[in-house]
């Protein structure tokens, strides 16, 4: 070991730390593969009578549902057991996962309970294996985030080693059970944040994705999740229907984030035991399946059809008739935005990915398959464009959703074995990335480093702890009464330039509104409803005497962009506000005279 890597303890840690991980997760991620093989075969298919078909095309025979009136119940009890376990044993295991160890990473020191992996493995395969729509990648990476921190526990690791070997266990996971080790490294690191990676994570998560994907594909082959037909490099003629596919995937994320959120929060208000709402959720996406089979479980057989220009969607095929095709996918798209809703918002156990995927590859299918029709002349292989507008309508759309571009574009590239669609994916990922804007799939996930609390001792410099907030402070800010509406408020936050507002009456502070509390309403519903009704006021404070570390500090653990500055004496006396642009403009504009001063 010292002749490999010489003098470096450091790197000499982590090279075994990526090792056991990897080790650990790859085994880890071929039990659950198998599990769910398992679960898929014995409740669908020996109960519902339903095969879907294999992501291989070689392999593409599959039953479409015998007993259709049996999945609404399949479904249920699949989401019943899996919510028994999940809250008798580990609540932080429901959900679609990723977000649990993104947060465990940021606020929680890296730590994760030493039974999550194995009641994650257990609650999705009893999900997803009776028809939930859900896929392997949230399991996946909270699997391997579990046993990167096991392993950092069994190694007496600080804070900080821990939480690299959290994130080098989530690249594990998901890059061994996609057979993507160089996508699922990068997502690892890049998941963590919407506009920034993990660097110090990249070395040990490219030894332990590599490590998880040897072992897997050890025990299960090689070769690429889906057998797609040639994607020849696209043309200089075909850019444009690129750039129109990458905007096309913006309203159909917010779309998909706003309802996957909505139907969470939905879910939570209802008061009724916590164990039997993803069995609700099943229940509704069972009843679903019966007339649209295709939305259930992971669905990456009817991707790889439908990329071959075979279009049986519900019980229809519908191959000879593009147009008809063509609405049929927008409207299974559409369909598995809701079914994705019930399952995973209800507390059922499974992954994003895959419905991102999906979705991705019905509004990709359906472009393609127009554009080809409409267009002859540039697209005279039908086959391999509609092939290449599903692949690519998967980067893209996961991209903006997920806020991982990098990692999406080459994990899809390392599952489909698609590289020449690389420059065409990076025109529409890019699009769908920056237009999708601060709207994410992973609402753990923050902005930057410099944004987490894992890393808020490294911000702690001595100007910062020096300077106040009185020195960044505005005390012209939006103030909106509580009576107000929506609309006038609205009105006042363009005027100042700000997303938020302060809601003072009488000369009292009594809270805070942000667009993102105005855009939970349906726009109708706007006009009339008022400030009280969708208000925040439970409120962190700042005092104009503490310093804009108190105040950055304050911010970042509270997950917020500004704060009021109220009267230390009487902190309903609103003296003004602050944001994180004030503090990094103030911190900025001291710095760059520091250093004009020793020029």
């Amino acid at each position: 070991m010292k002749f490999l890597f010489g003098e470096s303890k450091e790197l000499r840690k982590w090279v075994i730390i990526g090792v056991s991980i990897g080790i650990v997760a790859g085994l880890g991620s071929a039990l659950f593969y198998k599990l769910l093989e398992i679960g898929i075969k014995c409740m669908l298919g020996k109960i519902a009578g339903y095969s879907p078909p294999d992501p291989y095309y070689e392999w593409r025979n599959f039953t479409l549902p015998t007993k259709r009136f049996l999945l609404p119940v399949v479904t249920t009890l699949g989401g019943l057991l899996a919510g028994l376990i999940i809250f008798k044993f580990a609540p932080e295991a429901e959900g679609h996962g990723t977000d649990a160890a993104i947060a465990a990473f940021h606020r929680q020191a890296g730590r994760i309970r030493g039974r999550v992996p194995l009641v994650k493995i257990i609650a999705t395969t009893l999900t997803i294996g009776s028809g939930g729509s859900a896929g392997r990648e949230g399991p996946a990476a909270q699997i391997g985030a579990g046993f990167g921190s096991l392993v950092a526990s069994f190694l007496k690791l600080n804070a900080r080693d821990r939480r690299i070997a959290l994130a080098v266990g989530i690249g594990a996971g998901v890059g061994s059970i996609f057979k993507s080790p160089l996508g699922g490294a990068l997502f690892g690191i890049e998941v963590l944040y919407k506009k920034d990676f993990e660097v110090e994570g990249v070395i040990p998560s490219f030894i332990a994705s590599f490590i998880g994907y040897f072992i897997f594909g050890a025990i299960y082959g090689y070769s690429p999740i889906f057998d797609m037909p040639p994607t020849p490099l696209p043309t200089l003629s075909q850019l444009i229907l690129y750039v129109i596919l990458g905007l096309a995937c913006v309203p159909v994320g917010f779309a998909y984030v706003r309802f996957f959120y909505g139907t969470r929060r939905f879910f939570q208000s209802m008061r009724i035991p916590d164990y039997i709402k993803p069995a609700i959720g099943g229940f509704l996406t069972g009843t679903i399946g019966m007339f649209v089979p295709q939305v259930l479980e992971m669905g990456y057989g009817w991707i790889t059809n439908y990329s071959h220009g075979e279009f049986i969607i519900g019980y229809s095929n519908m191959t000879g008739e593009w147009k008809l095709a063509c609405l049929s996918l927008l409207v299974l798209m559409v369909i598995k935005i809701v079914a994705t809703g019930l399952t995973i918002g209800s507390g059922g156990s499974g992954g994003v990915f895959a419905p991102g995927l999906f979705i991705g590859a019905m509004l990709g299918s359906a472009l393609g398959l127009a554009f080809s029709n409409l267009f002859p002349s540039i697209c005279p292989d039908k086959v391999a464009f509609i092939s290449s507008f599903t692949v690519v309508g998967m980067m893209a759309f996961f991209s903006g959703v997920a806020k991982v571009p990098i990692a999406c574009i080459i994990m899809v590239s390392e599952m489909t074995g698609s590289y020449e669609l690389l420059p065409a994916a990076m025109v529409s990922s890019v699009l769908a990335y920056m237009l999708l804007g601060e709207d994410t799939i992973y609402h753990e996930q923050v902005p930057t480093r410099a944004d987490s609390p894992a890393h808020l001792r490294e911000y702690e410099i001595g100007l910062l702890g020096k300077l106040k907030v009185r020195d960044a402070m505005k005390d012209e800010i939006p103030i909106v009464k509580p009576t107000s509406t929506l609309e006038e408020t609205l009105e006042i936050m363009e005027k100042f330039d700000t997303k938020w507002a302060m809601v003072v009456d009488k000369s009292e502070l009594l809270g805070i509104l942000t667009v993102e509390d105005i855009f939970m309403l349906p726009p109708d519903k706007r006009k009339d409803s008022h400030v009280k009704e969708v208000m925040t006021t439970n409120l962190v404070v700042t005092y104009e005497d503490e310093t804009l570390m108190d105040a950055l500090r304050k911010m970042i653990l509270q997950g917020v962009g500004q704060l009021p500055v109220v009267d230390r004496n009487n902190p309903k006396k609103l003296k003004g506000a602050i944001t994180r642009c004030d503090v990094l403009e103030v911190y900025e504009d001291k710095l760059r005279k520091i250093v004009n001063e020793e020029l």
